[in-house]
């Protein structure tokens, strides 16, 4: 399914994704996009672009650029950087955007068995000289809270409008409650007895950010399946990066079949140890604020996003939720 976006919306993308073409030298004639959630990702051929926007989207890119070079070097199964593009990350008005070799894909949808050999691969990586932030996704979701209780006047408006007819909650009772929460999981993050060594990890792997290439990406390389949007990349638990998979099954609805296979491929249940309730729990509010604050022009995403609310504010953990679009 397309992404949904209201013309004001679609209209500003494209400005910026013209913005952009016009300054590495490539025709958006042709540009499709892909989806839109936390950031637009088109693709462009023969790149893909991806557009991001908020207060800490210029420091993040110029991270991930110098991450995705760290892994490039480590020959680690992730995108690659465009190398037409001598420069990046690219910038219009308050807009950044990273672009990245498109990677032709069969068209077999990647199955959640498929992260198992690249994130095994990242998790044994060592990368001294990349400058990795540490693994902190509480930080990151009040900033999101607070970005959305800060918004211009209309998308605050709006934000306003759709917390109380859908909601029927004022916008700061619901920022509390999410700010209450964040300092919940927070406290019993620390309580929480890991199972693994810490070290890199991916930091959102899901199987929306994998991909499987029609070949592998150079001779070396036997691996069949390649992780895309590196912009959580960190230091961390090793746990996390296998939350998402055991998400997927729990939250999703997703195939529990599925989800045994990814298990015997990695090699560890996280749903079987102690610390799952927890993480479980942390997904569940990652997903819940990633767009708290980027709604404005998105009516699929806002509706989504009123049900997953709905359910945790309930503590209903049996819910079924929809991916975004």
């Amino acid at each position: 399914m397309p992404t949904t976006l209201s013309p004001d919306v679609a209209h500003e993308l494209r400005r910026r994704l013209a913005d952009v073409c016009a300054q590495i030298g490539i025709d958006p004639g042709n540009a499709t996009l892909i989806k839109y959630t936390m950031n637009a990702v088109f693709l462009v051929p023969p790149v893909v672009l991806r557009l991001a926007r908020g207060p800490h989207t210029t420091a993040l890119a110029s991270r991930v650029v110098a991450i995705a070079s760290a892994l490039e070097d480590a020959t680690a199964p992730t995108i690659r950087l465009a190398d037409t593009v001598n420069s990046q990350p690219v910038h219009s008005d308050d807009w950044v955007a990273t672009i990245w070799q498109q990677v032709p894909t069969i068209a077999t949808e990647p199955k959640p068995a498929d992260l198992a050999a690249p994130l095994r691969a990242i998790h044994a990586l060592n990368l001294p000289e990349a400058p990795l932030a540490a693994w902190s996704p509480v930080e990151k979701f009040r900033r999101r809270i607070n970005a959305a209780a800060a918004l211009p006047p209309a998308a605050a408006e709006e934000l306003r409008q759709w917390s109380q007819a859908d909601l029927h909650l004022d916008i700061k009772d619901l920022l509390d409650a999410l700010r209450r929460r964040c300092d919940h999981l927070e406290t019993q993050l620390t309580q929480v007895t890991w199972h693994m060594s810490s070290g890199v990890i991916h930091g959102d792997a899901h199987t929306g950010n994998v991909l499987l290439p029609t070949a592998p990406r150079r001779p070396s390389s036997n691996l069949p399946a390649v992780l895309c949007d590196l912009d959580s990349v960190c230091h961390g638990p090793r746990e996390w990066d296998l939350v998402p998979t055991a998400h997927g099954a729990t939250r999703f609805g997703r195939s529990t079949t599925e989800y045994r296979a990814f298990v015997d491929a990695y090699g560890f249940d996280i749903t079987a140890w102690s610390g799952w309730p927890v993480l479980r729990d942390l997904r569940d509010l990652q997903l819940v604020t990633s767009t708290i604050d980027s709604l404005t022009g998105r009516p699929d995403v806002a509706r989504e996003l009123a049900h997953r609310i709905r359910t945790l504010l309930a503590g209903d953990t049996n819910a079924v939720w929809t991916r975004y679009t």
